[in-house]
């Protein structure tokens, strides 16, 4: 498989993992935020008083939160963007893979076994529960991956951008969703930076081509 050109990446940015997910949390744990607002609106009331500590903590355990997972993706983040920077184009042959049952963002977390292998590479077995989009799940049966892998560290993540074109047009016969439903999963795919723009303007094409 050959190893595609990529674009020099765009560094992360700490604000832009941290404040959308910390939002969200709020957002989820809105009763915190109105407690407090409560709290301050009643004041010293009698019976009140339990609003606005309560509102103080639960606020902040959201905001605690929100802060923890956006730091854990930007690390993931910053991790990828140095392997996309100095990483090293490689080959990661499947040796085995297997469905865990867990679903993130209606996408398969598949536990992985790979032999990454390269120019200059000393191979070396890995192991990881990774996110498969559905479209690329058949290259796991193909049984090779394009990898970015660092020599000293053995970081190494799956080089999705430089993986083979597999749209949804290509799935299986036995694939019964709908056309919007097929839709839908791929606007996620890309909003998520999954599937490039051709890929997409490729896969829609095809999809709206069978209805």
């Amino acid at each position: 498989m050959t190893i595609a050109s990529r674009d020099v990446p765009r560094p992360p940015s700490l604000l832009r993992s941290v404040v959308p997910v910390t939002l969200f949390a709020l957002v989820c744990g809105v009763v915190g935020p109105i407690f407090l607002v409560m709290g301050l609106v009643a004041g010293g009331d009698e019976g009140n008083g339990w609003l606005l500590p309560s509102g103080i903590v639960i606020t902040a355990l959201d905001i605690v939160l929100g802060v923890l997972i956006g730091t854990g993706r930007y690390r993931s983040q910053q991790k990828l963007y140095r392997l996309r920077l100095r990483g090293r184009p490689a080959h990661g042959q499947v040796l085995s893979f297997d469905q865990t049952g867990v679903r993130i963002n209606d996408q398969p977390v598949v536990a992985l076994r790979l032999r990454i292998h390269g120019n200059d590479l000393t191979p070396f077995d890995a192991e990881r529960k990774v996110v498969v989009p559905e479209i690329r799940l058949p290259l796991l049966y193909a049984g090779d991956l394009p990898v970015l892998v660092d020599p000293e560290s053995k970081e190494w993540e799956i080089d999705w951008s430089s993986a083979r074109t597999v749209t949804p047009a290509a799935a299986p016969s036995g694939d019964t969703r709908s056309a919007a439903e097929r839709l839908a999963e791929l606007d996620d795919l890309l909003r998520q930076d999954l599937v490039s723009r051709e890929e997409y303007d490729a896969a829609r094409a095809r999809i709206l081509d069978e209805v």
